[in-house]
């Protein structure tokens, strides 16, 4: 993900697309994973492609920590002033070589989420490998892209995202279309995949 980001970054909560489309993304993952349950109360969670938190500000009131992590320093600016206590904004690509981890990479994460950043990804099936390296035993990966029809090189299929999350040695692998999102006159189908370490 790169810097063209930092253009949307001011004026993007106020979009009502885009929370919608949290919101929908949001009700998918409690439909998948309740959070809300006392036991996740403790546990860390990692945002990555985070934009300005829209999802980060809906899980933090349900977990011990939110690391929200961005390429855009723009988006990060704004969910850094939104003063979260338990949401630690991160500028960061934390898929770059070398990279230390956040935090304490070695801590792993409960949980690593992604909404519709995987499909603008150079090297999708290699990120979801990496990020898989950071969960705990047990820790859950779940993204939400748009859906691309079979065959288009263009976007994230099912199969695709099926693959990819069986060869990052994910197990218990959920992919499905989730929901349909309308917006400006058209209709697109979002993937929803999930996978344990």
């Amino acid at each position: 993900m790169g810097d063209d980001w930092n253009d949307h970054a001011e004026g993007w909560d106020d979009d009502p697309n885009v929370k919608r489309y949290a919101e929908l993304a949001f009700g998918s993952l409690i439909a998948h994973l309740d959070i809300r349950a006392p036991d996740w109360a403790g546990r860390r969670v990692l945002d990555f492609g985070c934009g300005t938190g829209l999802m980060a500000e809906k899980v933090a009131p349900h977990v011990q920590e939110v690391v929200a992590v961005d390429t855009s320093d723009r988006m990060i600016a704004v969910l850094t002033a939104k003063a979260i206590s338990n949401v630690r904004p991160l500028h960061a690509d934390i898929l770059a070589e070398g990279f230390p981890g956040a935090g304490d990479p070695g801590a792993g994460y409960d949980l690593i989420y992604a909404s519709s950043v995987c499909g603008f990804l150079p090297d999708y099936a290699a990120a979801v490998a990496k990020l898989a390296g950071l969960l705990r035993p047990g820790g859950q990966f779940v993204q939400w892209d748009w859906q691309a029809a079979e065959g288009d090189e263009d976007g994230l299929s099912l199969t695709g995202v099926t693959s990819a999350l069986r060869n990052a040695g994910l197990r218990d692998v959920e992919v499905r279309t989730d929901f349909d999102f309308a917006a400006e006159g058209m209709s697109m189908p979002v993937l929803f995949g999930a996978g344990r370490a």
